[in-house]
């Protein structure tokens, strides 16, 4: 592994100013806007930091070309090497390829598609190992350390921390009318650089961290090396089981608050995205929304700013959250009727949903395993108003001889 390590400066305000040059020379600002959606949401005036408008869809891209061009600084460069769950492997490999540099990316075979489909366009050498990104991390250095690559760290490292911090800068250049923050944490690296220029220039904005309690459970957990089914987290963007040792310190020295959002707290965040500012987040985004429903940002905080960190959601995982969004609504229901297995019975039990204005989205029959002999089960899935018509629907079909049971 190529070794930068004498070269690499500590962490400073002073360091950022110099990654923001680095970051304007190569990246677009990304814009920031009152959300009045999500402001009569939540009783606040919200604003949103729009990082998913990078050309990869995610703020990675900040910290990939500071290191990027530090290391260019020193001459040619042969090949990089990172280990990422998606959107710092976007940033790397994007940019590698723009600056003539080849990329080799170790992801963990639980990388969304859509984000591996997306390095490999950028040019990018995949090797998916692993079931998390600490697997990959290890993989990754040994890599290097094999073939000479150099490392670049998604989150802990000055360079990576000073390019996130570039976010601040623009921030405060574009408004001054903000009293808090939210910022979600994976390694921390995004929460360390916004902290390095907040607390230099507005000491007064009070800054919320947002983990996944995915994140927090594997921190804490020990599992005695016995083999354990890995659980899914749709915040796969701030996945990582322990913050950075550099990112740690600066961090615990001056966020205002950490707390941690769970899996039906963000599901729920991703859709408000989706239906009051008509725009895909993906999970590590949309866990500043569910911090403020959760009740963590204190109530004098009127006017926070949240970063929307990345929109690179697999379009699979996206349709699964909003059917599991619209059956908690109400507006999906599930259920099983046991009929007489003769020609017709489908068309009476379709004919009364239909009658009553819902729609039937999908039908499974089960013969092998019903109840009654003589009898096919039939589960439906149908589309509803409210739960009022689900109730009159069921009510309608027992009164006619079905009976049904929910699922």
């Amino acid at each position: 592994m190529t070794d930068h390590t004498s070269s690499t400066p500590a962490v400073s305000y002073e360091l950022t100013l110099k990654a923001l040059a680095n970051v304007r020379a190569n990246l677009e600002e990304t814009p920031l806007s009152r959300s009045i959606a999500l402001s009569a949401l939540t009783g606040r005036e919200i604003m949103l930091k729009w990082d998913n408008k990078l050309i990869t869809g995610s703020f990675k891209e900040r910290g990939a070309v500071n290191f990027l061009c530090h290391l260019l600084e020193s001459g040619p460069v042969s090949a990089v090497c990172a280990a990422s769950a998606g959107n710092h492997a976007l940033g790397l490999s994007y940019h590698s390829k723009r600056f003539g540099i080849r990329c080799v990316l170790v992801m963990p075979k639980s990388a969304p598609l859509v984000k591996v489909q997306s390095c490999e366009r950028n040019g990018a050498d995949i090797i998916l190992h692993g079931d998390t990104f600490n697997d990959a991390f290890s993989y990754a250095q040994e890599l290097c350390d094999r073939e000479g690559y150099t490392f670049i760290p998604p989150f802990d490292h000055p360079l990576i921390i000073a390019g996130q911090a570039s976010l601040a800068h623009e921030l405060l250049a574009q408004s001054a009318d903000f009293d808090s923050i939210i910022v979600p944490i994976g390694g921390g690296g995004l929460m360390a650089g916004v902290i390095t220029v907040l607390r230099a220039m507005r000491p007064d904005i009070y800054i919320l961290g947002v983990q996944s309690s995915w994140a927090v459970m594997h921190s804490a957990s020990s599992w005695h090396g016995l083999p354990r089914l890995q659980p899914m987290t749709i915040a796969d963007g701030i996945a990582v089981k322990q913050i950075g040792a550099i990112t740690g310190p600066i961090i615990r020295s001056s966020v205002d608050a950490l707390v941690s959002v769970n899996e039906q707290e963000t599901a729920t965040a991703l859709v408000q995205f989706l239906e009051r500012e008509h725009v895909v987040v993906e999970g590590c985004a949309a866990v500043t929304l569910a911090a403020i429903n959760a009740g963590h940002l204190p109530e004098r905080c009127k006017k926070p700013v949240l970063i929307v960190t990345g929109s690179n959601i697999d379009v699979n995982l996206l349709s699964r959250l909003l059917g599991r969004e619209m059956s908690q609504r109400d507006r999906l229901v599930r259920l099983r009727a046991s009929l007489p297995d003769r020609p017709g019975v489908l068309h009476f039990l379709s004919g009364v949903i239909a009658n009553e204005g819902a729609n039937v989205l999908e039908v499974t029959h089960d013969r092998s395993f019903a109840r009654e002999p003589g009898n096919v089960e039939i589960t439906l899935i149908i589309e509803v108003r409210d739960a009022a018509q689900r109730e009159r629907i069921v009510s309608l079909l027992e009164e006619s001889g079905i009976p049904i049971t929910l699922i």
